[in-house]
This record gives C-alpha cells, structure tokens and sequence, in this order.
C-alpha cells in the first residue's frame, strides 16, 4: 500500500498517516463541539443578529438588488438560526434556494410562499419541488467551526464541500460560514477534500477570512 493518501490542491501530497490524524482530530472537535451546543440556551435575538450581519454584506446587498440566487441551510434547533436571513434575503429581492440530499450530494430548490417541506430520516427539513439549475451567488452554509485560515468543520457528511467543489474554476460567488462565537478556534484539521469559506458570520460579529481581526 502506498504510503501517500492524496494530493492538495496546492501540489502537496498528504501521507496516509497525517490524513487519517486530520480525520480522527476532526471527529473529536466535532464531538466536543456537538456536545457543548447541546448544553447551549440560544437567545431569542440571534436569528436577527445573524441577519442583520449577513445582510450588511455588500456583495449579499448586491444580489439582493440583482435578484440573484441565495443558497441559505435551513437551521436545526440546536444550529444557528436562519429563517430572519432568509425572509430578510427575499424581502431584499434574492432568490432563495435550500439544500435537499439526493443520494450523495445536494440538490436546490427555489422557496416559494408554495413551497412545501418534509423532514427527512436525519431528522432535517427538507424543501418539496423541482431543483434548480442556477448556481448561487452567495452560500450560507453551516458550520460546527471554522479557523482563522477558513477552514471549516461540518458535521461529517460532506455534502457542503462537495457542493462547492463543484463551482466553476472561474466562479466569484461568496461562500459565508455560520456558527455561535466561541466556535471560532484556531485550528481546524482539514483534509485535500475541504473547501474554505471566504466570511465567518457568529450572532456577535463579521469576520472576514481574508482579513485579520
């Protein structure tokens, strides 16, 4: 067996050692962080700080005023709250598109004031309807944690960073990761595979992972 697992994408190959520690560290801070959020009491004000913040962004404000396509998860109880961003992003003028699994990736559909939802075997609700083909302009995405270098921790399926992998080369859309403040960390062990977020949202503030604090 080769000792080399895979390849970045910046040319460096990853021995099968160092991917299977990046595998097994993040299953731990997924863990520990799955844990805290279920200890969480979630204030009533953060769905809308969480808006506020996001629809301060200009490229947000941007396709809004375009009538762009918004690629926004819908929040579980113990996730950060999203449905203000999304009455706020359509009130705007942005079109609207939540994630529904098909096999091993994620399909889009267009919310509606007809859209209709059902709850999936992880428990998830999911939109009804036919997917659409237009690609986002800006991803909401969640987020267990994200790094300094915007590396992000999902909650082990993948489908986010397979979604996004999938952009073309020469895509500029904005891709916005969302978690509570004190899931910000320094270190996110991250594989070949994993995409980075450009903007970190928290209920307390916007960081811009290009930027230092």
């Amino acid at each position: 067996m080769s000792r080399w697992r895979a390849i970045t994408p910046d040319g460096r190959r990853v021995r099968h050692s160092e991917a299977m520690d990046a595998v097994s560290s993040k299953a731990n801070l997924r863990r520990q962080v799955r844990q805290q959020r279920q200890k969480r009491n979630a204030g009533t004000d953060e769905s809308t700080r969480i808006s506020q913040h996001i629809m301060d962004l200009e490229d947000v404000r941007s396709a809004c005023d375009r009538g762009e396509v918004v690629a926004c998860y819908l929040a579980r109880d113990d996730e950060p709250p999203t449905w203000d961003v999304i009455d706020d992003v359509r009130r705007a003028g942005g079109r609207v598109v939540l994630p529904r699994i098909s096999d091993d990736d994620l399909v889009w559909v267009e919310m509606t004031e007809n859209t209709g939802m059902v709850t999936n075997t992880w428990g998830i609700d999911e939109p009804e309807g036919l997917p659409t083909s237009t690609q986002p302009t800006v991803w909401i995405i969640p987020s267990l944690a994200v790094d300094a270098d915007g590396y992000r921790l999902g909650q082990g399926g993948g489908f986010y960073d397979r979604a996004l992998a999938q952009r073309a080369s020469k895509d500029n859309s904005l891709v916005i990761a969302v978690n509570f403040e004190d899931e910000s960390v320094m270190h996110v062990p991250h594989e070949a595979h994993d995409q980075r977020v450009d903007v970190l949202v928290t209920p307390e503030r916007v960081r811009l992972m290009s930027m230092p604090d």
